[in-house]
């Protein structure tokens, strides 16, 4: 009785992948060709995003410092780190790193240290 099913099973499995063969075949060049640049424009627009993200983030950190500055409620703290990116974003911290460098790029933000844990970014603006 199990073989019967596991057999049925096959047969509907087979033709299951037939018919749907056609919608996971091959592509025209022309389509391919479409479908990489609507990936390549949707890729660039959410890095746009992002870096935007960034970039509200830094403002809104600075005010915040200036005002418990202002207060005396607060220890002297510049900038943002990268780790503040990768968890704004939850992305990895080669990707954190690649948004910080094209907004420096960009002439947005800079960058103070050189490395390690002492690094951090500021508003260029």
């Amino acid at each position: 009785m199990n073989i019967l099913y596991v057999f049925v099973s096959l047969i509907i499995g087979f033709f299951i992948g037939r018919s749907t063969k056609k919608s996971f075949g091959l592509q025209s060049k022309d389509e391919l060709e479409e479908a990489h640049s609507a990936s390549r424009k949707a890729l660039a627009e959410r890095t746009e995003n992002r870096k935007e993200e960034i970039i509200e983030m830094m403002k809104n950190s600075r005010e915040r410092y200036e005002e418990l500055k202002a207060c005396n409620l607060v220890e002297e703290r510049k900038g943002i780190h990268r780790g503040d990116v990768e968890d704004l974003l939850e992305v990895s911290t080669q990707t954190a790193l690649k948004y910080l460098n094209e907004l420096e790029e960009e002439g947005k933000i800079k960058q103070i240290g050189n490395s390690g844990k002492d690094v951090y970014y500021m508003l260029s603006i």
